[in-house]
């Protein structure tokens, strides 16, 4: 690349940071960036994320120049600040002496953060009102003491601001039993099967032994005649060998079988814990505007069923939901995980479970003459275990991120007031058929 030129876009260049802090942030939180970055939900980690997964291309493009502008590639010059399209507080701001801009670009005058922006500073509350109010009594440069005043200014204004309306909490309608919880049930009943079954076994022993020494007519060998010779020592000693190897077997053996149904019963619970943050993250992330259906089982998929499936505006949207414990890599289609020193392929993707599944739905919808795609995503539930994605075929969402992917989703394809009840309709008969219940 020659020298003196930048590999960012063309269209990044044409955004000056005050329009790219004006374009308003995901749906699940319609707030402008600016004011976003200013209460310190906006970080370097999530402006990545839009810049690069962000439906909207505006949105992308804003993020990319904030970006630019945190890393100080862009400029912040007064000659890059539209006043007339200042709102009113950042005009009161201009016509104080201070731009907006030179404001937040004023270098931090003393202490560990000497020479940091202070527009960064205060949008990631790494100092607070207190420190802003001790510049504008104490610096010594004109410049620091006004950039104080006009990011205190932004600050109070922004904490004083009155949240958006609600339009009510999302419905959740839920199936029967998931296929987590009904595999607990029935390895819990298998456990007490085996269980029972040993019981019962060594009671009958203990019975049948006991009755044939008293009714058997065999003397009993003492003590001397077992150590009364090398061949019946030797004799003994195999007999006791094998005795403590059946016993030792019948003790171990069991305690094996219980504890690998222990850990499955454990991950099933895992699962559905996981299932509980995701549906958490979603109430939260989404409005009244959507149904959430979970443990969706369709005709003919009797043994799996739909973690979670999402009807709003934008579509139809199936989750598959995973809680996996270790280290996990997603490239394509295929998956890994981290065993042994080395990476072992998994015999069931999650890729192609949640895609499965939405096609499933697909074709259950269109059995009513609904014809519409209805796209798969992976929620990693666990957020101690480790996951890597590279190009995947169907999008894995971790749950740093789960919030702002599903508010991501009302830049998707529209879908009319009609078929968004229709489909909600057949989902919920689904749901709530005998033996099935509603949240």
């Amino acid at each position: 690349m020659p020298d003196g030129t930048s590999d960012r876009p063309k269209s990044t260049e044409r955004m000056s940071v005050h329009e790219a802090r004006q374009v308003p942030w995901l749906r699940s939180r319609p707030k402008p960036l600016g004011d976003l970055l200013d209460e310190g939900y906006l970080d370097a980690e999530r402006l990545e994320w839009a810049a690069g997964k962000a439906y909207d291309p505006r949105l992308r493009q804003a993020a990319r120049v904030l970006l630019d502008w945190q890393a100080g590639l862009v400029g912040v010059g007064a000659d890059s600040w539209n006043a007339e399209a200042a709102p009113p507080k950042e005009r009161e701001l201009l016509h104080a002496g201070i731009s907006l801009e030179d404001a937040r670009a004023t270098p931090w005058p003393f202490g560990p953060l000497k020479g940091q922006p202070m527009g960064m500073l205060s949008e990631t509350r790494r100092v607070s009102l207190k420190d802003l109010a001790y510049l504008v009594e104490n610096a010594w440069e004109d410049r620091v003491r006004r950039a104080a005043g006009a990011l205190i200014a932004i600050r109070l204004d922004q904490d004083l601001e009155e949240p958006p309306p609600p339009v009510g909490m999302i419905r959740v309608v839920a199936g029967k039993r998931s296929f987590a919880e009904r595999r607990q049930l029935s390895l819990a009943f298998l456990e007490g099967v085996i269980g029972g079954a040993l019981f019962a076994i060594s009671a009958g022993y203990f019975v049948i032994t006991l009755l044939q020494r008293r009714t058997s007519a065999h003397p009993r060998i003492t003590l001397d005649q077992v150590f009364s010779s090398p061949e019946s020592i030797v004799a003994f000693a195999i007999v006791l060998t094998i005795v403590g190897g059946v016993l030792f077997v019948a003790i171990l053996a069991p305690r094996l079988v219980f504890d690998r149904i222990d850990r499955r019963i454990e991950a099933y619970r895992r699962g559905e814990e996981g299932e509980e943050k995701v549906v958490e993250k979603t109430r939260r992330a989404l409005d009244g505007h959507w149904v959430l259906f979970r443990n969706v089982m369709l005709p003919g998929r009797r043994r799996s069923d739909l973690d979670i499936v999402l009807v709003g505006p934008p579509g139809v949207l199936a989750i598959e939901v995973k809680t996996l414990r270790g280290k996990y890599r997603n490239v394509g289609e295929a998956w890994h995980y981290w065993a042994g020193g080395r990476w072992r392929k998994m015999t069931k993707s999650p890729s192609r479970q949640a895609r499965g599944g939405a096609i499933a739905l697909s074709e259950f919808l269109k059995a009513d003459g609904i014809k519409t795609f209805v796209p798969a995503a992976v929620a990693w539930a666990d957020q101690e275990s480790r996951v890597s994605v590279q190009d995947p075929t169907v999008p894995v969402w971790t749950m740093d991120h789960l919030e702002d992917e599903l508010g991501n989703l009302w830049n998707g394809q529209p879908l009319g007031q009609a078929e968004q009840e229709q489909i909600a309709a057949k989902l919920t008969r689904l749901c709530q058929a005998p033996g099935k219940g509603q949240w």
